[in-house]
């Protein structure tokens, strides 16, 4: 394995966030790098037809895939 790839394999330009990021975030901060209201993104968090994708961690907590963000938002525009 070469020096600059990653330990996963995964290619550095194919990582799904940018590297300063961590790969799940709190629902606050998801609203914050969305730029949205925090109620706006528990809306989504809690839709019963398309949610965005989460995890549930510990008692209450949710945490959002970061990479998940701009493509959710993509399907949430209005023409």
């Amino acid at each position: 394995m070469s020096d600059q790839e990653p330990a996963s394999g995964i290619p550095p330009d194919a990582w799904p966030v940018p590297l300063d990021l961590p790969l799940y975030v709190s629902v606050e901060r998801a609203a914050r790098l969305a730029g949205i209201a925090r109620d706006r993104m528990y809306e989504y968090v809690n839709s019963r037809a398309d949610p965005i994708p989460q995890m549930r961690v510990g008692k209450g907590r949710t945490l959002i895939r970061t990479s998940a963000i701009p493509e959710y938002l993509k399907r949430e525009e209005t023409a």
